[in-house]
């Protein structure tokens, strides 16, 4: 009998540690730095040069394509926002260009899931997967951070 009650009492035991395991965590992207390579599930033109480039630095993610882009963003697991939308230049450049800075201002405005595959970067909102590969230089994401 007493072997039933000690064996109950463990298995209540494991069980409630189960409960109360920490939340998996996923890297912070904060100073990393990446080049749009591709986006799928939108019409886009992406130009050869210049080169249309993604930072988190300083808790802000800034978007270099035509116009120099910026916001700051909030990371909850693998989820980014820009509540407040981009502010930044307002040059003209050819409307494909244009057009990429529109849809990247949209897509972060919604927020955006991300992944990490090693030197991939893909960030995916709606119907929308906009790939990016790590710029040469940079470290890894910590993989401790916005969980």
């Amino acid at each position: 009998m007493q072997s039933r009650i000690l064996f109950a009492a463990a298995l209540a035991v494991s069980l409630a540690g189960c409960a109360f395991q920490a939340p998996a965590t996923y890297p912070g992207l904060e100073g990393t730095q990446w080049q749009l390579v591709s986006v799928t599930g939108r019409t886009l033109t992406l130009p050869d040069t210049p080169p249309i480039e993604l930072r988190f630095q300083d808790s802000r993610v800034n978007f270099h394509g035509c116009n120099a882009l910026s916001g700051r963003y909030s990371q909850e697991h693998n989820h980014i926002i820009v509540a407040k939308g981009f502010v930044g230049t307002k040059m003209m450049c050819e409307p494909e260009l244009m057009a990429v800075d529109r849809a990247a201002s949209e897509l972060f405005k919604r927020g955006v899931r991300f992944t990490l595959y090693d030197t991939t970067l893909v960030l995916e909102g709606g119907n929308e997967r906009w790939a990016f590969t790590r710029m040469e230089g940079q470290h890894s994401p910590d993989t401790s951070a916005g969980s």
